[in-house]
C-alpha cells in the first residue's frame, strides 16, 4: 500500500510539473518602422526556445507609449497564442543613450577634478596660515641676529609667493571646471533622459505541443513620432529637367532608439476606424444660417458649431463623446434617420432629445456611437423621403520605402533622410517687375506636378549648385501648374527710370493733366539668347472724373481690367533693348489723387 501511494504521489508531481507554466524573458529586435505624420508602427521579431506546454514569454525593453489596441502578435504555426497583455514595468527602466552616458562620464570626471582642486586649496591655505603663524612668533622675539632674520625672510618670502600663485591657479581651475560643468548640465537638459521611463512589456502566453525554437513576430503603434517632407529643387539648365530630392525630417521620442531598421514613410491616417463606411446619395439643399442661433443652448449636452467655410453647414456635436472618425451624431427626424439637419426650419422644430452612450446604441445600434439627436417637427414627418447618408472623410495615402537601413535616436531631434530622387519636366521663363525690383528672376513652371508625389513642405531652391533661397510648397494652393522662383539671374539686368523730359503737369480749364513717362532698359550678358517677360502697370480709374490715357506702350499687352502690362522681349547675346511707358492722368485741379505712378 505504501508503495502504491508513493507511485501515485510521483505521478501527480510529474503531472503537475508537466502543466506548470514556464516563464521566459526574451529580448526582441526592431525589423521595420512605418512612420506616419503622427505616430509610428513598429515591427519586431523575437526568437525563443519553447518547452512543451504553456510558456509565459515576457517581451521587454519596449516603448512605454504603446497603443494597446494596436498590438498584433503572430507565430510560425508551431504553437498557439493563448493571451497577450501589455504593461509598463516601472521596476525595469529603459537604458540611457550613448550620448547621455558620455555626458554623465564627463560630468563625473569634472566633479572629481573640482573636488581635487578644492582639496589642494585647503592644503595651500593651511600652509599659508602656518607661515603666517610662524612669522608672528618670530616677530615677538626680543632679539634676532641679522643672519637669522635674513634666512627667515628668504624662506617666508619665497614660500608665500609660490603658495599664493599656486592658490590663484587652483581657484581659476575650479571656476573653469564649474563653467564646463554648467555647459554639460545644459546639454543634458536638452536630451531625453530615459532613465525615468518604464520599460514597456508584452506578456504573451503560448502553448506548444513540442519543445522547439520558434520565431515570434509582433507589431504595435506608438505615439511621439512623426515625419514631414522637404525638398531640394535644382535648376540645371533651361533645356534640362528639374532635379528634385525628396527628404524626410523624422523625429521620435518613444524611449527606444531605432537602430539599423527598414523605414517606411506613410501619409496614411492612423486614427481610422475598422468599420467600413457606407456611402449613400448626397442630397444638395439650402441650409438656414439661423439654425445655429435656434439650437445653441436649446438642449443640454449639445452644441452647434459654425464651419469655417461659408459654404459648409453648421455641425452638431454631443459633449462628452468623441470618435476616431467623424464625430457627427446620428439624426432622427420624425422617426427617420437623416444625414444632417441643416435644411430644417428652426421655427418648425417641436422638440429635440439627445441620446448618448448605451441609451443610444441600444436603440439605434453602431450607427449611434457618436450619439443621437432625435428631432420632432411640427409637421409630424413630411420629410420621410430623405434617406440616411453616412460619410467618412479620408485621403489618398502614399508610402515611401527608404532603401538603406536607418538609425533614428529617441531624442526628439530631426533625422533627415533622402528617400527619393526625381526629375520633373518644367518650363522656365525669365520675368521682371522693374517697378518693384530692379532684378530679373528665373521662374520654373511645373505642369502635372501632382504626379510627382509632392506633399506640403518646405523646399530649398538651388540654381545649379548655388543656394538661392527657400519656399513652401502648398499643394492645396495650386491647380494645374506649380510655379517656383529660382532667384535672381545676375547675367540679366533691368532698370526703370523716369523720363523727366517727357513728364509734365498741365492745367486745362478746371482739370489738371499729369503726363508721366518711364524708360525700361534691359540687357542680356549671357552667351545665348533669352526671352524676358516684363511686367508693369497703368493706373485704373474708379471714378469718371479721373481719366487715364495710354500714350506709348511699346507694343505691350494691356489688360484694361487689371491695368497689367506685359512685354515679351527677346534679347540676343550681349544685346540691350529699351521700352517706353507713357500715359496721362486727368482729374479736377481742386482734387488730389492717391497715386499716379
Amino acid at each position: 500500500m505504501k508503495t502504491y501511494f508513493a507511485l501515485l504521489g510521483m505521478a501527480l508531481c510529474m503531472s503537475a510539473s508537466s502543466y506548470a507554466q514556464t516563464e521566459k524573458v526574451v529580448p526582441s529586435e526592431i525589423k521595420s518602422v512605418t512612420v506616419y505624420k503622427a505616430g509610428a508602427q513598429i515591427e519586431r521579431e523575437a526568437r525563443v526556445s519553447l518547452a512543451t506546454g504553456q510558456t509565459l514569454v515576457k517581451l521587454t525593453g519596449l516603448s512605454p507609449y504603446i497603443n494597446k489596441e494596436s498590438i498584433r502578435v503572430a507565430g510560425d504555426g508551431s504553437f498557439t497564442i493563448l493571451s497577450v497583455q501589455h504593461q509598463n514595468d516601472f521596476l525595469n527602466e529603459l537604458g540611457r543613450s550613448a550620448e547621455m552616458e558620455d555626458l554623465t562620464q564627463k560630468m563625473e570626471s569634472l566633479r572629481s577634478k573640482i573636488e581635487e582642486e578644492e582639496t589642494w586649496v585647503k592644503i595651500i591655505s593651511g600652509k599659508l596660515d602656518f607661515l603666517q603663524a610662524n612669522k608672528a612668533v618670530a616677530g615677538k622675539e626680543q632679539t634676532i641676529s641679522p643672519e637669522a632674520f635674513k634666512s627667515l625672510n628668504t624662506i617666508y618670502g619665497a614660500n608665500v609667493e609660490q603658495l599664493n600663485l599656486d592658490l590663484l591657479a587652483r581657484n581659476r581651475n575650479i571656476v573653469a571646471h564649474n563653467k564646463e560643468l554648467d555647459k554639460l548640465r545644459n546639454q543634458q537638459a536638452t536630451l531625453n533622459n530615459r532613465s525615468d521611463l518604464p520599460s514597456g512589456t508584452l506578456l504573451v502566453t503560448v502553448d506548444s505541443r513540442s519543445a522547439s525554437p520558434v520565431r515570434l513576430s509582433f507589431s504595435y503603434r506608438v505615439a511621439n513620432a512623426s515625419w514631414s517632407p522637404s525638398y531640394d529643387m535644382r535648376f540645371m539648365g533651361l533645356d534640362k529637367p528639374l532635379k528634385v530630392t525628396h527628404k524626410a525630417n523624422i523625429s521620435q521620442n518613444t524611449g527606444v532608439d531605432w537602430k539599423d531598421v527598414n523605414l517606411v514613410l506613410s501619409t496614411a491616417q492612423t486614427d481610422v476606424s475598422a468599420t467600413l463606411p457606407v456611402l449613400m446619395p448626397l442630397y444638395m439643399r439650402f441650409y438656414d444660417a439661423n439654425l445655429r442661433k435656434a439650437l445653441s443652448g436649446r438642449m443640454p449636452g449639445m452644441e452647434v458649431q459654425e464651419m469655417a467655410m461659408f459654404e459648409a453647414a453648421p455641425q452638431v456635436r454631443i459633449r462628452g463623446l468623441s470618435s476616431i472618425d467623424e464625430n457627427s451624431p446620428l439624426y432622427i427626424v420624425d422617426g427617420v434617420p437623416r444625414n444632417d439637419i441643416s435644411d430644417l426650419d428652426p421655427n418648425g422644430i417641436s422638440s429635440i432629445q439627445v441620446l448618448k452612450d448605451a441609451s443610444a446604441t441600444a436603440v439605434y445600434g453602431s450607427r449611434a456611437v457618436n450619439g443621437v439627436v432625435v428631432v420632432t417637427t411640427k409637421r409630424g414627418g413630411e420629410d420621410l423621403s430623405v434617406p440616411l447618408t453616412i460619410t467618412a472623410r479620408g485621403e489618398t495615402s502614399s508610402a515611401f520605402m527608404v532603401e538603406a537601413l536607418q538609425t533614428v535616436a529617441s531624442n526628439n531631434k530631426a533625422t533627415i533622410v533622402a528617400y527619393k530622387e526625381a526629375e520633373l519636366k518644367a518650363d522656365f521663363a525669365y520675368q521682371a517687375v522693374p517697378k518693384l525690383a530692379p532684378h530679373v528672376f528665373l521662374i520654373g513652371k511645373i505642369g502635372d506636378w501632382y504626379q510627382a508625389d509632392l506633399l506640403n513642405g518646405e523646399a530649398n531652391i538651388y540654381l545649379e549648385n548655388a543656394y538661392v533661397g527657400h519656399t513652401y510648397i502648398d499643394t492645396d494652393a495650386y491647380s494645374d501648374t506649380l510655379e517656383l522662383s529660382f532667384g535672381v539671374d545676375n547675367n540679366l539686368s533691368i532698370k526703370r527710370e523716369k523720363m523727366t523730359e517727357f513728364s509734365e503737369n498741365q492745367f486745362i480749364g478746371s482739370n489738371r493733366k499729369e503726363t508721366l513717362a518711364f524708360k525700361l532698359s534691359l540687357r542680356n550678358n549671357k552667351s545665348y539668347p533669352v526671352e524676358v517677360e516684363v511686367f508693369d502697370q497703368l493706373p485704373i480709374s474708379t471714378l469718371k472724373e479721373i481719366q487715364v490715357e495710354a500714350l506709348e506702350l511699346s507694343g505691350a499687352q494691356w489688360d484694361a481690367t487689371s491695368g497689367k502690362l506685359l512685354w515679351k522681349v527677346k534679347l540676343n547675346p550681349n544685346a540691350s533693348r529699351d521700352l517706353t511707358l507713357k500715359y496721362s492722368v486727368r482729374y479736377p485741379k481742386d482734387k488730389r489723387v492717391n497715386a499716379t505712378q
